[in-house]
């Protein structure tokens, strides 16, 4: 009996071998090497027709790029746009004659779902096995960009597997594979965000993001100022700094103003400022509830784009 349960064991993790290897393979043969930084590469998924995302931060110059395909043949990307908040770039690549991932539409939400992240080195495939470790809604990465969500995994990413593929069970694309947004987990960057910053990226170049131009800390407001003004906060965000020409200075607002609303949201740390800002549109006016001197003013505030660094 003994014998007949370890046999049976051993032909259930070689049938379960066999296809985590077939999903590995079939899934590497939409994913490009991308040569653009030393000592590692990284790797490109096929997105679109000529069109391969990756990972922004593994791109170490803008000129130059080269890709290895599946067979091993090399060729020319040029580097169509990049978005630091969001850890992904994308590239052209003409004549790209490799099929694309089936994207999953409805990828699991359940923590413990078993997951593949597949890239390319320069000589072959690289994968890691692994299962979603944590789920949440969306959220605002340290580098100021949106996620729809935060997909946490569980797993070794081999180094050129940043800009990879993270698939299913069902060997479809969940999400572009990312150690560069959080300290501590690899994350799958959801399709969703993938779609928007891509389509921004192919259009624009870049993805625009609105700022105000202030620089804000949190401060507790008291007590006695609470009751006396009806505030529904007991803290606000300080104005540390106003740039003139921005355009909460365009609009009139001062050094020690305490921001307590931005568009009827309130404004206790500055992540809820770049939460507001990323799901306005450039050019928008938004207002923004101020206490001044004792009192509660508005100010309507039109939107403008970051300047770019550089």
């Amino acid at each position: 009996m003994l014998s007949t349960g370890v046999t049976t064991l051993a032909n259930s993790l070689v049938a379960l071998s066999e296809q985590i290897a077939s999903t590995v393979e079939q899934a590497a043969q939409s994913i490009v090497s991308v040569h653009a930084r030393h000592r590692f590469d990284s790797s490109g998924v096929h997105w679109s027709p000529e069109i391969v995302v990756t990972a922004d931060h593994a791109l170490r110059r803008d000129e130059g790029i080269r890709v290895t395909l599946p067979d091993g043949s090399k060729a020319d990307a040029e580097l169509v746009g990049r978005d630091p908040g969001t850890d992904l770039a994308v590239l052209r690549v003409k004549g790209l004659g490799i099929p694309m991932l089936a994207k999953d539409e409805s990828p699991a939400t359940v923590p413990g779902s078993v997951v593949l992240a597949v890239g390319r080195s320069k000589d072959s495939a690289v994968a890691a096995f692994g299962v979603i470790s944590n789920l949440s809604g969306p959220s605002q990465t340290w580098r100021g960009g949106k996620l729809d969500q935060v997909v946490r995994l569980d797993l070794s990413l081999h180094p050129a597997g940043a800009g990879g593929a993270v698939v299913g069970a069902t060997g479809k694309l969940m999400g572009i594979a990312t150690p560069a947004l959080s300290r501590v987990s690899v994350f799958a960057i959801p399709l969703p965000t993938v779609a928007r910053v891509t389509e921004s990226l192919v259009a624009h170049g870049r993805v625009p993001r609105g700022y105000l131009g202030v620089g804000l800390q949190p401060i507790a407001i008291p007590e006695h100022l609470k009751g006396k003004l009806n505030l529904a906060s007991s803290a606000g965000l300080i104005a540390m700094s106003v740039q003139h020409d921005g355009p909460a200075g365009k609009a009139g607002m001062s050094i020690g103003d305490v921001l307590l609303e931005l568009g009827g949201r309130a404004t206790q740390r500055t992540e809820n400022v770049q939460e507001v800002l990323s799901g306005e549109p450039v050019g928008k006016k938004i207002v923004a509830k101020l206490l001044r001197a004792g009192s509660v003013i508005e100010l309507a505030i039109t939107i403008a784009e970051r300047p770019r660094k550089g």
